[in-house]
C-alpha cells in the first residue's frame, strides 16, 4: 500500500494478517495523514505494536483508552509508562500504583500504601522493574490494547475520533479470534468500548485511578469484591519472579 509509518517495516505476526485488509489498511493510511499534521505520540514504531502479538494464544486483554501525551510516556501498551525505570523513583501515575497494590493483594491477601509497597520490592514481594513487567506479561499472554493509538503530545484524547472507526473493527476480529481470553475492563470507557461485543470471559471493576474502601464499592479494583488478578496467578507470573507463597486456590470464574 505504499509508504506506511504504522505499518511498513513491523514485524505483523499472522494472526492478524485477516484483519489487515485492503480496507483497514486504508483506514490506516488516512489516520497516519491526519495525526502527521501536529505530530503524535507514542512513536511510529510503537503506535501499533500489538501487531506483534500472538492474537490465538491470548489469555487476558487489558483494555485502555489513550497514550500517556507526555514525550516518551507511551510505549504502544496500555498502562505502561516509558520514562519510569524503578519503582523507586518518584512517579505520579495513580493507576500504576493502584496496579501494583492489587497484584501484592492478590498474591498476599494484604492491602498496603504504596509508599509501604516500595519496601517490598527488593525483598519479600519483588516485582520486575517497570521496563521489563509489562513486556513479560506480554511474553505470558496478555494484551495491553489502547482503543485510541496516538494522542498529540501534551493534548490527551486528542486523536480519539480518529481511531473510532479503526477501533470497532478491531475489537470484534479479536474477540472472535481470542475466544478464551479474559477481558480486563477497567472503568467506564473500556465498558462503553467492549459494550456491544457479548464478551462470554471478562471482568469489569471500577478504573485503577480511584480507589477507595469504602460502603457501595463492590466493583472497586483495589477493594471491591473480585480481584482481576487473582484468577490468574496459577497460569500468568505477574511479578516477574514465580511467586506463589500465600495463594489461595481460586475457582474459575468461566466454566
Amino acid at each position: 500500500m505504499g509508504d506506511s509509518l504504522f505499518l511498513n517495516g513491523k514485524k505483523i505476526h499472522s494472526d492478524w494478517f485477516s484483519f489487515l485488509t485492503n480496507e483497514n489498511r486504508s483506514l490506516v493510511a488516512n489516520i497516519e495523514t491526519e495525526v502527521k499534521e501536529n505530530g503524535f505520540t507514542p512513536s511510529a514504531e510503537n503506535v501499533l505494536r500489538f501487531l506483534s502479538f500472538p492474537l490465538s494464544s491470548a489469555k487476558v486483554i487489558i483494555l485502555g483508552q489513550d497514550p500517556y501525551p507526555q514525550p516518551g510516556a507511551a510505549t504502544g501498551r496500555a498502562f505502561e509508562v516509558g520514562t519510569l525505570k524503578s519503582w523507586n523513583q518518584p512517579f505520579k501515575n495513580i493507576s500504576l500504583k493502584n496496579i501494583l497494590r492489587t497484584l501484592y493483594k492478590a498474591y498476599t491477601g494484604g492491602d498496603i500504601k504504596f509508599s509501604q509497597l516500595k519496601e517490598k520490592f527488593d525483598n519479600e514481594f519483588p516485582v520486575l522493574p517497570p521496563g521489563k513487567l509489562f513486556s513479560h506479561w506480554e511474553k505470558q499472554g496478555v494484551l495491553l490494547l489502547n482503543t485510541s493509538f496516538t494522542c498529540e503530545p501534551g493534548k490527551p484524547g486528542s486523536h480519539q475520533k480518529k481511531w473510532e472507526e479503526f477501533a470497532c473493527r478491531l475489537l470484534p476480529y479479536i474477540r472472535d479470534n481470542a475466544p478464551l481470553a479474559t477481558w480486563f475492563l477497567w472503568g467506564n470507557h473500556a465498558q462503553a468500548a467492549a459494550g456491544h461485543l457479548h464478551l462470554k470471559r471478562k471482568i469489569e471493576t471500577m478504573h485503577p485511578m480511584m480507589c477507595y474502601n469504602k460502603p457501595g464499592r463492590d466493583t472497586d479494583f483495589l477493594f471491591g469484591k473480585v480481584n482481576c488478578f487473582e484468577p490468574f496467578v496459577g497460569e500468568i507470573d505477574w511479578t516477574g519472579f514465580g511467586l506463589n507463597k500465600g495463594i489461595k486456590n481460586v475457582p474459575s470464574l468461566f466454566q
